[in-house]
């Protein structure tokens, strides 16, 4: 597999800069590289930080802020979190398909011998990994990463959409709530295209539009979108999700967003993130926003019992 990196580095000159983290809680908005994914996902920042999962968890019309506060870093008794390794098959992808070197340097597989993280041997070598920066991966998943990268690795519309710096955490801070933000996407782009690699049980175009409802996607672009802008000054115009499945074949679809699927990620970002502060301020995380609305029948469920010949029309 002939990776792209080489042809990456030579675009990636022209981006503004980035620095290294020092290892300190970070007090001030920039690009900042070699951020440990558990750092990331911890008290990481010298405020109160929030990042797209939190956002997305958060935001109306679905989300709810007491799910959000179960399990945030911020809250002293949060519900017990089950030891984890966190990553995302698509960015493990996406770095493979940069090159072999960096992909070593950011990952470690998990050796054969360790089974779980019983032992205190397992325990040690995974420690070990993390305090180097590295993502551990099980054997499976190198088998699916692989896999996956093979398979687009010659789609030149696919591999033209992951150009840009990997492993690159984006601060910001909000200056209406005094928040910081964080975002990480699979890469900071050399052009004007965002684009996220995604891993997904079903690739066809209703299992993308699904995901990307569920999961909330348009809101995660868009606020890496506007992250980049106001760190790198240029305006992001086109963001584009890469779903691929990750078990054989491998099938994939490039899916453009529509912008105005990412302007109204970007109002759920801005109403995500005023119910973060607001809940912050008065130690009260609400429930469902949707709780006491009576339940009504859909269209779609009226026009089924509607045009069912088999349902009267009166109900005596």
């Amino acid at each position: 597999m002939q990776p792209i990196g080489g042809i990456v580095n030579g675009i990636v000159k022209g981006l503004s800069g980035e620095r290294l983290w020092d290892g300190k809680r970070i007090s001030e908005p920039g690009i900042i590289a070699k951020l440990p994914i558990n750092v990331y996902h911890s008290d990481c920042c010298v405020a109160p930080s929030i990042s797209s999962s939190g956002l997305r968890e958060i935001a109306p019309p679905e989300g709810c802020p007491l799910k959000f506060w179960d399990n945030s870093y911020l809250n002293p008794d949060r519900a017990p979190q089950v030891e984890k390794d966190h990553f995302s098959l698509g960015r493990a992808v996406h770095t493979l398909l940069l090159g072999e070197d960096g992909f070593k340097d950011d990952f470690a597989v998990r050796p054969d011998e360790f089974p779980d993280y019983r032992t205190n041997a397992a325990k040690a070598w995974r420690a070990k990994q993390i305090a180097a920066g590295k993502t551990v991966l099980k054997n499976d998943d190198l088998i699916a990463i692989e896999g996956m990268a093979n398979r687009v690795i010659n789609d030149r519309d696919f591999i033209d959409h992951l150009g840009g710096r990997v492993e690159r955490t984006l601060i910001i801070r909000d200056q209406k709530t005094g928040l910081f933000i964080k975002a990480r996407p699979d890469a900071i782009p050399a052009d004007t295209t965002i684009a996220d690699l995604k891993t997904t049980a079903d690739a066809s175009e209703r299992g993308c539009l699904t995901s990307i409802k569920k999961y909330n996607y348009h809101m995660q672009l868009a606020l890496a979108g506007t992250a980049l802008e106001i760190l790198n000054g240029r305006q992001i115009t086109d963001h584009v999700l890469l779903f691929i499945e990750p078990k054989r074949p491998y099938a994939y679809n490039i899916k453009p967003v529509d912008n105005q699927y990412i302007w109204y990620g970007a109002r759920q970002n801005r109403a995500a993130l005023d119910i973060f502060a607001d809940c912050m301020s008065k130690g009260f995380w609400p429930t469902y926003y949707s709780s006491g609305y009576t339940a009504s029948p859909s269209d779609f469920f009226e026009k089924q019992i509607e045009n069912e010949p088999s349902i009267p029309a009166e109900a005596a």
